[in-house]
């Protein structure tokens, strides 16, 4: 769904960075070194790193609604298409092929679904702008005002804030549980459901340092029945495996991303890495060898 993908804050953030590493060490390099309480240079510092941020997060904001914007018209100009024969999935937008796939009507729920995915990216945005104006409250502050009065203030706010975000998102029927939901708003059309969902849980992610934070277990499984034959997707950790129940002869391929085989217990085209409609153009695939069996 990610067509075009963050080019603009991407780009400004990797030249953003080294911009903002020289500017900082010109204003180091020039700064008095005399000056017992340099508060101007470590000012001026500080107002630079600012701007980059400012800068970044709205460019940020610019492309998730240009991006949210052109799946928006790219949906609907698929549904206004209707399905059709699909002679190369590999030509074709993620958007086309959902619609071409759909073997049911597709409702104002899926279109709204697919739209509001967009929703959570939305709000994980506004709440990392509080976490940063707090941190730029804070931090400076130190520094300028020679006080640890603004970490006392600023710094249980940030936990506050912080812990917000992932309760919002993990807790039951949160993002998490919501997001989940409307993929399998998104998919009822092509006949499939939300039938395994992975877990998150907040566990210490490094030994050596303690540290602590979100860790994804388990895969997303779509399952469904399509042109009489039982369908199962499975997504994990980048990698995709569909399967199709369809007794086959047995077969089998592989090339640098595809694996396919076949046998009695149906076919099976598995893919690591691609793009969002990769997994798309499998099931096409899988179905396909599933006809001619």
């Amino acid at each position: 769904m990610l067509s075009g993908g963050f080019k603009c804050s991407g780009l400004f953030g990797l030249i953003g960075v080294v911009a903002v590493m020289v500017a900082v060490a010109l204003i180091a390099l020039n700064a008095d070194s005399g000056d017992p309480n340099p508060k101007g240079t470590l000012a001026l510092i500080f107002g630079v790193i600012a701007v980059f941020v400012v800068i970044l997060f709205v460019l940020q904001r610019s492309d998730l609604e240009r991006v949210a914007g052109g799946d928006a018209k790219a949906v609907q100009r698929a549904v206004a298409e209707g399905g059709g024969r699909i002679e190369n999935p590999t030509t074709m937008e993620e958007q086309q092929l959902w619609a071409a796939l759909a073997i049911r009507p597709i409702g104002d729920a899926a279109l709204e679904a697919r739209g509001s995915m967009w929703d959570s990216g939305r709000r994980s945005q506004r709440l990392g702008w509080v976490v940063m104006l707090l941190i730029f409250l804070t931090v400076p502050a130190i520094y300028l005002f020679e006080s640890f009065v603004p970490l006392l203030i600023g710094g249980p706010l940030i936990a506050i804030a912080a812990i917000y975000g992932s309760v919002r998102a993990l807790a039951p029927g949160g993002e998490m549980d919501s997001g989940y939901e409307k993929v399998g708003l998104a998919m009822a059309p092509l006949g499939l459901e939300v039938t395994e969902r992975p877990q998150v849980n907040i566990e210490v992610r490094e030994a050596t340092t303690g540290r602590v934070g979100p860790k994804i277990h388990g895969a997303l499984v779509l399952s469904g029945e399509r042109h009489g034959r039982q369908v199962s997707v499975r997504l994990e950790a980048g990698t995709s495996e569909v399967t199709v129940r369809e007794p086959s002869h047995d077969f089998a391929a592989k090339s640098r991303k595809l694996r396919v085989e076949s046998g009695p217990e149906g076919i099976v085209v598995a893919r690591k890495g691609g793009e969002q409609a990769g997994w798309l153009c499998d099931l096409w695939l899988a179905e396909r060898l599933a006809d001619a069996a």
